[in-house]
């Protein structure tokens, strides 16, 4: 059973939102939500109430705060007033609706912030891109605003927040088919899953908005190990003799165990999750992608999958004649419609799951696979005394040819001259993030992830040198269970 220490730690877990096992007032929620249920969040003091209850999920920070200009000069957008409204007097209906709800002209990092601002600021949701029939619509209400149109972009922990803000939402948010748009709208990197063997922890790139409620994922019927992550999803292996397989997300508890395959693929399985939300798929599909050998026939690689239509293993009919199964790292990628295994002898697997069929081209050595930009790149990374920075080289194409270069500057203490300091790129299948570890000679190692749209970074995050890393978005999709 996890500790209520361990739950109620700093690693970006829920700290209210599992109704099971925590004693929420709900006397106090229902009281709240039959006073909201027949008002207008944007009229009558309610959506002070929203702010104030959602000013501690989203935090904007002070290297975001440059954002928030670029969101007054696109206000007119939320207060949804045409051009041509603007220069006619407003109904009297329409001013005691937009009364008392100003939007400050500089950001004041002490006070609270509106709900539109912290929705806006915390997510990957982009002005620029809003549905152009809904910035036409002059009847749509701040509320209606907020639970249908931008709620979706929010990550799960902040979601799980936002359900005490009445019974309406509450309802909304557990709905299957907001979680199935959730999924598709919201795709950032929230984090790394963190596994040494022993203990699986989950680290946060922001605690106010990021988290799971159980980072051990204890709710999986025994002790596993985490292979890999995928769009929200993890696929894990159990730490017995039988190796069961499951799929789970550590966001909503749901999890479900993959039958046997008819082939042993190894105690430790080059296993890859591919899963990709889609709009027209309602039930998520996954697939499991598994290379394996068959011992005493030479360097041969067959393609085992496993489809979560048929619920049944199959394997391809596509064989590789390059390699066997000890040529081939475990840190596998699926990047549009296609898998990735970097292989021991520097070159690069790829395996097209919709016409299953191989290709193998040369990689550089000394850095990982990692979606940049939307296509599949090769990052490299080392660390420069004279600057201290850290200098990110990104290779991509047909060829894996060197794009560019990045320059990243980093704070990493303790650190003297002329000490060797390596640097570690993470595979990530999102491209929002590139994470590095520096790793010290002496001392910890520390964790750094640089957002390429802002181009920050942030850290550093103290790890061990022995643990592997798995990327995490903060998803509701649902698998059942």
């Amino acid at each position: 059973m996890e500790s209520k220490e361990e739950v109620h730690s700093d690693d970006g877990s829920f700290e209210l939102i599992d109704f099971d096992d925590y004693a929420v007032n709900m006397e106090d929620m229902n009281t709240k939500a039959d006073f909201f249920r027949n008002r207008d969040i944007s009229s009558d003091g309610s959506y002070e109430f929203l702010s104030s209850e959602l000013s501690d999920i989203l935090v904007l920070t002070e290297g975001e705060a440059s954002a928030y200009e670029d969101l007054s000069a696109q206000i007119k957008f939320f207060s949804l007033e045409s051009e041509n409204e603007a220069k006619s007097d407003p109904s009297e209906e329409e001013e005691e609706e937009f009364s008392g709800m100003e939007f400050p002209d500089s950001v004041d990092m002490s006070r609270k912030r509106n709900f539109m601002t912290m929705a806006y600021e915390n997510s990957n949701f982009d002005v620029h891109d809003y549905p152009f029939h809904i910035k036409l619509k002059d009847d749509i209400t701040i509320k209606e605003m907020a639970k249908n149109h931008i709620l979706r972009y929010l990550p799960a922990k902040s979601l799980a927040k936002c359900q005490l803000v009445s019974k309406e939402w509450d309802l909304w948010i557990s709905s299957p088919f907001f979680a199935h748009t959730q999924s598709q709208y919201f795709s950032q990197t929230s984090g790394f899953f963190q596994d040494d063997d022993e203990t699986i922890r989950f680290i946060s790139l922001d605690n106010s908005s990021y988290g799971v409620p159980y980072p051990s994922l204890y709710f999986l019927p025994q002790k596993v190990s985490i292979r890999s992550s995928c769009n929200g999803l993890l696929l894990c292996q159990a730490s017995d003799d039988e190796n069961e397989i499951y799929v789970c997300n550590p966001a909503n508890k749901e999890w479900i165990q993959l039958p046997n395959s008819g082939y042993y693929h190894g105690k430790e399985p080059k296993n890859v999750l591919a899963f990709e939300p889609s709009s027209l798929n309602f039930e998520p599909r996954y697939q499991v992608i598994c290379p394996f050998s068959v011992p005493g026939e030479g360097p041969i690689l067959y393609f085992d999958i496993y489809d979560s239509n048929t619920k049944s293993w199959r394997t391809c009919d596509e064989i590789c004649l390059d390699f066997d199964e000890s040529d081939v790292k475990s840190e596998g990628l699926y990047v549009n419609g296609i898998v990735y295994w970097e292989t021991t002898r520097g070159e690069l697997l790829a395996f097209d799951l919709k016409n299953e069929f191989y290709s193998v081209q040369k990689l550089p050595l000394g850095g990982a696979l990692s979606k940049v930009n939307g296509e599949l790149c090769y990052v490299k990374g080392y660390y420069c005394h004279s600057v201290k920075m850290c200098v990110l080289d990104v290779y991509g194409g047909g060829v894996m040819s060197l794009k560019s270069t990045m320059s990243v500057d980093v704070h990493l203490d303790g650190v003297e001259d002329g000490e060797m300091v390596d640097c570690r790129v993470l595979g990530n299948s999102c491209d929002d993030v590139v994470a590095f570890i520096l790793e010290k000679s002496q001392g910890q190692n520390c964790l750094f992830a640089y957002y390429m749209k802002d181009q920050k970074v942030e850290g550093p995050w103290y790890v061990w040198s022995s643990i592997k890393l798995f990327p995490y978005v903060n998803s509701l999709v649902s698998i059942g269970s």
